[in-house]
């Protein structure tokens, strides 16, 4: 690959973590973000045990960690062993979610890449693809303005729902935790002041929240007599379920929910991206065609089954009584160990395998605790049998 080489769109945390994986292959990469700060608006706020695994095995445990301990400080209650919930049922096992606001992610990517030599460029807003680099990869969000440049398909559904998220100070009694009412769902905590609402009444009017529009659907949907009194960070969110039908056109790839949009259930979609920016970066950085298409191969399943888990939490939350129905009798499918198993592997990412192959029960898993640090891959012993392991993780092949 020439050294004029990838531009990356969009310096969220799926941008940034790509650009770091493609500047530990030596490929010299810009980063372009149209704003010019990060954004302060509430965002994702764990990583999934997987994603821990994966960027510890990169040397940043030792700043997630300090990160995550500040957040905890910000916690009205602890939460350190969760493992998340299934359409509002906390009751999956396996490995614990790691408290990190997504904006928290970022300031250690940011630090990360400008370490390895990126260059950030904010307030540029992309009009055209003629970036005068050799591959360029859409990490701009679900409204693409890549994916739409390049003309990616992008199918799926619309939105039945309008979703909030804030920290907010609420003058009233608002009962902590994630609760189910007549006219959807509303939950408090753990962080301080973090209220969440699903109000199932349609698609939000537009996208701006103001305090009384705040304030009125927590009233309608929890049921409570309760004032918002001040606002200090808000977002609405939706159902919107759409995935391209390839991450690649070309010289330009899309990751993240540039390539992939769902509802937040299950706190998917913030891991899925960034192990999305994992498995491209170093395929990527060979130049290698044949293998930069097996992006698509291995992350475009991993991604459909997101989108159709978290259309099924819609589903199982909605508040008819046909729907309570069917989530009562899920929650009794999760008293059963098999279930609640498969549930947990299929929210937590822990169950994917990628096709290598090689007829070993363990070719294509991820094997954790290994230092790949410099972004490359390396070779182990296991079961006596030399096995190959790729620089994200995954074993290639054994024997």
């Amino acid at each position: 690959m020439k050294a004029s080489d990838v531009t990356v769109v969009g310096a969220g945390p799926v941008g940034l973590l790509l650009a770091c994986e493609l500047a530990l292959q030596g490929v010299r990469t810009t980063v372009l973000e149209r704003l010019t700060t990060q954004a302060d608006t509430i965002k994702a706020h764990m990583i999934s045990g997987r994603t821990y695994e994966m960027l510890a095995m990169r040397g940043l445990g030792p700043a997630i960690d300090a990160a995550s301990d500040e957040e905890a400080a910000r916690l009205a209650w602890p939460v350190r062993g969760s493992t998340g919930h299934f359409a509002g049922l906390f009751r999956l096992d396996g490995l614990p979610l790691v408290m990190l606001t997504q904006q928290g992610l970022e300031r250690i990517l940011e630090a990360r890449a400008l370490d390895l030599g990126v260059r950030i460029r904010r307030g540029v807003e992309v009009t055209d693809l003629d970036l005068g680099s050799e591959f360029v990869v859409g990490c701009d969000g679900g409204r693409s303005t890549v994916r739409k440049l390049a003309g990616f398909d992008f199918p799926g559904s619309g939105p039945t729902l309008t979703g909030y998220q804030a920290i907010a100070d609420v003058d009233g009694d608002l009962p902590r935790g994630w609760h189910r009412t007549p006219s959807g769902v509303f939950a408090s905590g753990p962080l301080r002041g973090r209220i969440m609402l699903i109000d199932f009444a349609g698609p939000p009017a537009d996208r701006e929240v103001t305090r009384e529009s705040l304030e009125a659907a927590l009233r309608r949907v929890s049921g409570h007599d309760v004032r918002i009194t001040n606002v200090h960070t808000a977002t609405v969110w939706t159902d919107n379920t759409r995935q391209a039908t390839t991450y690649r056109r070309g010289g330009v790839l899309l990751a993240g929910d540039a390539a992939h949009v769902h509802s937040p259930f299950g706190g998917q979609g913030l891991n899925l991206g960034l192990q999305d920016a994992l498995n491209l970066g170093w395929k990527l950085a060979t130049g290698d065609s044949d293998l930069i298409d097996t992006y698509t191969s291995e992350r475009h399943p991993v991604a459909e089954r997101v989108l159709r888990n978290t259309m099924a939490q819609v589903a199982l939350t909605r508040p008819d009584p046909q729907s309570r129905e069917l989530h009562a009798l899920f929650a009794d499918l999760l008293d059963l160990p098999d279930v609640r198993t498969k549930v947990s592997a299929m929210v937590q990412g822990t169950d994917i395998r990628y096709e290598t192959g090689c007829d070993h029960p363990l070719a294509g898993t991820f094997v954790p605790g290994l230092d790949l640090a410099d972004g490359k891959g390396t070779s182990v012993v296991l079961d006596g049998l030399e096995a190959v392991i790729r620089p994200d993780g995954y074993l290639s092949r054994i024997g």
